[in-house]
C-alpha cells in the first residue's frame, strides 16, 4: 500500500487545523484566543495542570478558557475557576481519538458553572480531562 504523509498524518493535520480554525476565531465562538488578554488562574504544580483565561474585551463568545494537563493522569472532574456564569463548552480536546488512533478519547465535557469562586475567578466548574491534553472552552451564550 503506497502511504503519503498526507494520509499517514491526516488525524494530526486535522487536529492543527482545528486549533487554526478556533485561533482564527472562524466559529465566531474563541475571539479571545486573538485578544491580548492573558491571564494565568490555575497552577496545579503537585498535579502539572495549568489554565488561563485569554480575552479580547471579555463576553460571550469571547472569553476563553485553556486548560492543559501535563501528566499521565485523567480527570472525571477537575474544578477550575471560570470568569463568567453559564455554561462553558468543550471547542477543543487534544485528545479525541480523531486525531489519533493512540489518544484516549477521555471524556471533556462542557461544563455548567457555579458560583463558587476558585483561582481568584468568581465562579468555578467541574471539567473531564485527559492525560497529556490540551481543552479550549468557552461559551455561546
Amino acid at each position: 500500500m503506497d502511504w503519503t504523509k498526507k494520509d499517514t498524518y491526516a488525524g494530526i493535520l486535522t487536529l492543527y487545523h482545528d486549533l487554526i480554525k478556533l485561533r482564527r476565531n472562524t466559529d465566531n465562538s474563541t475571539a479571545g484566543l486573538r485578544g491580548s488578554g492573558v491571564q494565568v488562574h490555575h497552577v496545579n504544580n503537585a498535579d502539572k495542570v495549568i489554565g488561563y483565561h485569554r480575552w479580547v474585551s471579555g463576553g460571550i463568545r469571547d472569553d476563553t478558557v485553556v486548560v492543559l494537563n501535563f501528566a499521565y493522569r485523567s480527570y472525571d472532574a477537575y474544578t477550575i475557576g471560570f470568569p463568567r456564569a453559564g455554561i462553558w463548552t468543550v471547542r477543543f480536546n487534544s485528545d479525541w481519538a480523531g486525531y489519533d488512533d493512540s489518544f484516549t478519547s477521555h471524556p471533556a465535557h462542557d461544563c455548567q458553572t457555579r458560583e463558587s469562586p476558585r483561582d481568584g475567578l468568581p465562579w468555578s466548574g467541574d471539567i473531564g480531562i485527559g492525560p497529556y491534553t490540551a481543552i479550549i472552552l468557552s461559551q455561546n451564550q
